[in-house]
């Protein structure tokens, strides 16, 4: 388990740190270079593609390669998008094609990511150990985040390409060294096949909580980032700094919090999680640089807190029904119907509104109809935890 756990902080330090340095800043690095929300909703979409196609892979590739391959494609294939849009460019008629390759390097990192993590829970912990990792996360993200605004801002993007290639050099030759054990569960379960996928049925509300998460996930990522682009007046350092200051203020609250989730009433802190997360989204819709510096600043450490106490919370519940039902089958899963849904909606939105000019007036309304889609995550487990009856599973596979 020590081994494990290691492992497990090194490979996530290190891709968190390479994150920041350039794949968050991919929206704002698409909007800074004319592309509008249709445009960028369409490479979201082929994002979606991208992941699924490499969580296939993933899912039968684990089971003949050994831990330390699967770290050494995750970083190669985020070098290998770093390296295309460098070689390339970010023009429309490629726009796609790096996509696929940036929902590739995803379903890689984060689908290993889940799987070393989901080996390290025990009952009761998940809350606090999510909490530690997001603690983690944040910290090294910050640094990379700083750091690539810095890059992108002052010498340019080769610089980011350089200097991401020496960290993932340096991560091998680290991984190399310490030749990590595979764990013995993460091989363990046959690939799950598109009848499984199909078929799935819980009384947990599994399936709808899947299908929306992933949209969620994006519009915090790619729409939401963009918003506070625009509020930092389109400055890659700005933008570096704002988040940078938005972590620190956040990171005290959220420390105290997560030592006390899993102690908590289930029902009652889920609940008002998914209250505070449709809220955030309502306030995300009001904020613009018109309002007084004070007051946006505490409205943008609300929308943090409150999106983040809702990861907190949800993750929680995900990695308790995973371990609850059906292990790591449970986190694949998750990521096939949410990144479907991902392809599906977003390659329609981005279709519908490709053509509209001045596309950030959309933002408003977009977020409006998620302060109240996100309703909808009150009924994820609600069976289980928040009624105290047994959730019957429904049409689950077998679990070899």
């Amino acid at each position: 388990m020590r081994e494990l756990t290691r492992t497990f902080y090194q490979y996530l330090g290190l891709h968190s740190l390479l994150i920041g340095i350039f794949p968050f800043f991919i929206p704002v690095f698409l909007w800074k270079q004319g592309f509008e929300l249709g445009e960028i909703s369409l490479f979201i979409a082929a994002a979606g593609l991208g992941f699924c196609l490499g969580l296939y892979a993933w899912d039968r590739l684990r089971r003949g390669i050994s831990l330390f391959a699967l770290i050494l494609v995750s970083l190669l294939l985020e070098l290998l998008l770093l390296w295309n849009v460098y070689v390339l460019g970010m023009r429309f008629n490629v726009l796609l094609l790096l996509g696929v390759c940036y929902g590739v390097y995803n379903s890689f990192f984060w689908t290993t990511q889940r799987a070393l993590f989901f080996e390290r829970l025990e009952p009761g912990n998940s809350g606090r150990r999510y909490g530690n990792l997001q603690i983690y996360v944040g910290l090294m993200l910050q640094v990379g985040i700083v750091a690539g605004g810095v890059l992108l801002e002052q010498a340019g993007y080769g610089y980011v390409v350089m200097v991401s290639a020496i960290l993932g050099l340096a991560g091998l030759v680290m991984f190399q060294w310490q030749k990590p054990s595979t764990p013995q569960a993460l091989i363990a379960f046959a690939p799950v096949s598109l009848g499984a996928i199909l078929s799935f049925r819980d009384a947990d509300g599994s399936r709808m909580a899947f299908i929306i998460d992933g949209v969620y996930l994006f519009l915090e990522s790619f729409f939401w980032v963009i918003s506070l682009f625009l509020l930092a007046h389109e400055s890659f350092a700005r933008l570096g700094l704002l988040v940078l200051s938005l972590a620190l203020i956040f990171g005290l609250m959220f420390y105290l919090l997560k030592n006390t989730i899993d102690r908590l009433g289930r029902r009652r802190i889920y609940r008002i999680s998914v209250v505070l997360y449709a809220a955030s989204w309502g306030l995300r819709a009001l904020v613009d640089d018109d309002l007084p510096l004070a007051v946006l600043f505490v409205a943008l450490v609300l929308i943090t807190f409150c999106t983040s106490f809702f990861r907190l919370a949800m993750n929680k519940r995900f990695y308790d029904l995973a371990r609850e039902t059906l292990s790591h089958r449970y986190l694949v899963l998750k990521s096939y119907y949410s990144q479907l849904t991902i392809l599906v909606v977003f390659a329609l939105f981005g279709l519908v509104v490709l053509d509209e000019p001045r596309s950030e007036t959309l933002l408003g309304p977009v977020y409006w109809f998620a302060a109240a889609g996100a309703l909808l995550f009150l009924r994820y487990g609600a069976r289980r935890y928040d009624q105290g009856a047994p959730a019957v599973s429904g049409r689950l596979y077998e679990s070899r």
